[in-house]
């Protein structure tokens, strides 16, 4: 299969990209790299999901090559995949983020995440947890905290490095 060059689209909104389809619109590990108005350049990957996403949702690699994912931690916490942006019903297939800046991934709970912390995907379904700053992770991180996380709704602001 021949390579195929693909450019960078302005857009002022991801709105394109939050589908749930139950039959594959797109090649499974497709990426769409975006630049965002707001936030700079972001990055999706097009997959089939093994569970119900919502917005935030952490999620993991269940497949080679990124092209299907989970919530499911078993194993995967060093095969961080991305975020959700939108609903996605498990079996079906939609776009999540796996660069860039994300304000609202869902976290552990654990209240206490700061700025520059190192963002893992945690032991626990769909949800991140971190690494203090400047201290050593032995998982492959998801991104890197780019605020406090925000205690009552269980999410921090995240710049995602998931390619």
């Amino acid at each position: 299969m021949a390579a195929k060059r693909l450019g960078l689209l302005k857009r002022t909104s991801n709105s394109i990209l939050t589908v749930d389809e139950s039959t594959a619109s797109n090649e499974l590990g497709m990426l769409e790299w975006v630049i965002d108005t707001d936030t700079g350049l972001k990055c999706y990957r097009y997959v089939q999901t093994g569970s119900t996403v919502a917005n935030g949702t952490v999620l993991v690699d269940s497949s080679t090559y990124q092209r299907t994912v989970t919530t499911t931690i078993t194993n995967a916490r060093n095969k961080p995949s991305g975020v959700g942006i939108g609903v996605i019903t498990s079996g079906n297939y939609g776009w999540i983020q796996c660069y860039g800046y994300h304000s609202a991934v869902k976290t552990n709970g654990d209240d206490d995440i700061v700025v520059g912390d190192t963002i893992i995907v945690a032991n626990s379904t769909g949800v991140a947890d971190s690494v203090a700053s400047g201290l050593a992770s032995t998982y492959k991180p998801i991104g890197v905290a780019m605020a406090a996380d925000v205690d009552a709704a269980d999410t921090v602001a995240v710049f995602i490095n998931c390619i």
